[in-house]
């Protein structure tokens, strides 16, 4: 006894916490904000952390073509710097002193000899000079003329002069004496300078240097650096085009994923509500003796799985926004209100393939590799033409320069690698052969795109045909759903009639929204091939907006005469085209009565691998 009330203590414990869990998803459901697709991708735009990141990159190549422009100017720098060295630089010009001091002594002498000769010349020519003059003006000639009479005649006469000056013993003996005293003098003041031991350089020197270089010519590199760059650009661009579209298809993706899910959640919740009145109905048959205890607990297992299953809608509900949330970084708890519709096809299939090749961003970031690789060819071959640059330096601090440092200069600068060993044939070799390898790779894009286009195509045409005939299906099992639970309160069909009938009903609703939700996918998938994801929630727009499921009217209350369904109709409604596994296997079991069957029957549908 006490064993059985532990048992229902913890039966109960177990009802409470799942009406906790529903109370708490079913109140976040209520007070999420509503969000459409085009605001989802807005916000994804604005949010995402790797579309920032990508645009990043971005930012960071249109820097490098700044960069690669910046090339074709000169360059200004300015440097300056302070060494120690281990001793001061000088030139010592020490052991030529003694022969430079002879040299200096022999030059006065020969200096002061001549000069005394000269005076002595000088004198002797004088005297004889004034002589002559006084002599021509006290015979009476004028004076002018007889310093002219004088001059001329003292000039056939200089060598005399000269020769007895040389001659006269007294400016002989003056003459040797004054060159021994200046030939003494000069070679002592030789002998004794500290001119001949320089210092050239400090141990410790600053300098400071202003340099200019202006590249004139660089075998046309710098012009195919700057058009690599400028490539890279629009690569980059590619490759954000790229991240972005992947990214907001992600976005999108699970957007309908969520409101798949709260489809779903909605449709379970009419399931359960039309099983409790069942149960409902069934308890009061059953009290009156028109129905069997075994048919009222068939209703009981019913409504206890259809709870079970609009649990498990309300736990991927629930995931289905946290993923949401978490690409649009945001913490808000959000409903998708754009309904899982597929706008009218406005293009072609070839219409979109040639969209496709136009716009698809891996198409376009490897069409600029390739111009990226034809610019490799021309910097390699760069290297077979010479450098030619012009330069320019102006020294700012002059006080520590050497006398062998100018304090400015300008120039030009030619360089050219005769021979590297074969280094420039393997570049271009190279570059051209990546060149060739990225042509192939674009031809072999392009047949996977348009590959690509026409799968999504023909998805989307398969899940619209799948529409159309899930469109009359459905309407039969609405049928067979109204005509069993007639029968049923008439006591002519069982319980499990009605709740095969109403299981029916929600497999194919479940078939319903998955044909639905591929059809979206699949236009997605044409979007994204194309490059035109960001544009879905503006498309979108002219798709009205789903309003929250209603429940259906009572079909007791619509019509009074029961419609005899036979076991073939039924089975026919319960099978759907293509929904996932669990709800094929459910929709193909027979409406007969084993209790493998009740309990199959009961079983949530599961949702796609997409939705989860």
């Amino acid at each position: 006894m006490r064993g059985r009330v532990k048992q229902n203590f913890f039966i109960l414990s177990l009802v409470m916490k799942k009406c906790l869990a529903l109370l708490f998803t079913a109140c976040v459901a209520a007070s999420a904000t509503p969000i459409t697709l085009a605001e989802a991708i807005e916000m994804a735009k604005q949010s995402n952390s790797q579309i920032k990141a990508e645009k990043a990159k971005v930012e960071m190549a249109e820097s490098g073509q700044t960069e690669a422009r910046s090339r074709f100017l000169p360059q200004l720098s300015l440097t300056a710097s302070v060494t120690k060295i281990n001793d001061p630089i000088t030139i010592d010009l020490s052991s030529l002193q003694a022969p430079l001091s002879d040299i200096a002594g022999a030059a006065a002498y020969s200096k002061a000899y001549l000069s005394t000769y000269n005076a002595a010349y000088e004198k002797a020519y004088g005297e004889a000079y004034a002589g002559a003059v006084q002599q021509m003006v006290a015979a009476g000639m004028p004076q002018a003329m007889a310093e002219e009479q004088a001059k001329a005649a003292l000039e056939g006469k200089a060598g005399d002069i000269w020769s007895a000056v040389v001659n006269n013993k007294a400016a002989n003996d003056m003459a040797i004496q004054q060159a021994e005293k200046y030939g003494a003098n000069a070679s002592e003041e030789i002998s004794k300078s500290k001119d001949f031991k320089m210092k050239v350089q400090d141990d410790v020197f600053f300098n400071a240097r202003l340099t200019a270089i202006w590249p004139l010519f660089t075998g046309f590199k710098r012009t195919a650096a700057y058009n690599a760059a400028k490539d890279n650009v629009t690569a980059r661009k590619a490759a954000f085009d790229m991240a972005q579209n992947s990214i907001l298809m992600d976005v999108a993706t699970k957007y309908f994923t969520l409101r798949l899910a709260e489809e779903l959640t909605s449709m379970r919740e009419v399931t359960k509500k039309n099983l409790e009145e069942h149960l409902a109905r069934s308890k009061k048959l059953e009290e009156g003796g028109q129905i069997s205890k075994a048919e009222r607990l068939r209703a009981e297992v019913a409504l206890a799985e259809a709870e079970n299953a609009l649990e498990d809608s309300y736990r991927d509900q629930s995931l289905a926004r946290m993923a949401l949330a978490s690409l649009l970084h945001t913490d808000t708890s959000l409903t998708a209100v754009t309904p899982v519709l597929a706008p009218e096809n406005n293009r072609s299939m070839e219409e979109y393939k040639q969209l496709a090749l136009e716009k698809h961003p891996g198409l376009i970031q490897l069409r600029t590799e390739r111009k990226r690789s034809q610019a490799a060819v021309d910097a390699a071959q760069g290297d077979y033409y010479p450098m030619i640059a012009l330069f320019a330096y102006k020294e700012l601090y002059t006080r520590d320069l050497t006398i062998l440092e100018p304090e400015w200069a300008i120039g030009a600068k030619l360089q050219w690698d005769l021979f590297k060993g074969g280094e420039t044939r393997s570049k271009v070799a190279n570059a051209k052969a990546l060149d060739r390898s990225l042509s192939s790779m674009e031809e072999q894009t392009m047949d996977n795109i348009k590959l690509l286009v026409e799968k999504r195509w023909r998805e989307k045409e398969h899940a619209q045909s799948r529409l159309v005939s899930l469109q009359k299906t459905r309407e039969l099992a609405e049928e067979a759903h109204r005509s069993q639970t007639l029968a049923y309160e008439a006591g002519l069909a069982t319980g499990l009639d009605v709740v095969d009938a109403e299981l029916a009903l929600a497999r194919l609703q479940v078939a319903d929204l998955k044909a639905h939700y591929d059809a979206v996918l699949a236009w997605l998938g044409l979007l994204e091939a194309s490059g035109e994801v960001a544009n879905a929630g503006e498309l979108m727009k002219n798709v009205k907006v789903a309003e929250p499921a209603e429940e259906p009217v009572a079909a007791a209350e619509q019509v009074s005469e029961p419609a005899e369904v036979p076991a073939a109709t039924t089975e026919q409604a319960a099978e759907p085209a293509e929904v996932p596994a669990a709800t094929t296997e459910k929709a193909a079991e027979p409406a007969e009565v084993p209790a493998a069957t009740t309990e199959q029957a009961a079983e949530p549908a599961e949702m796609p691998a997409s939705a989860q």
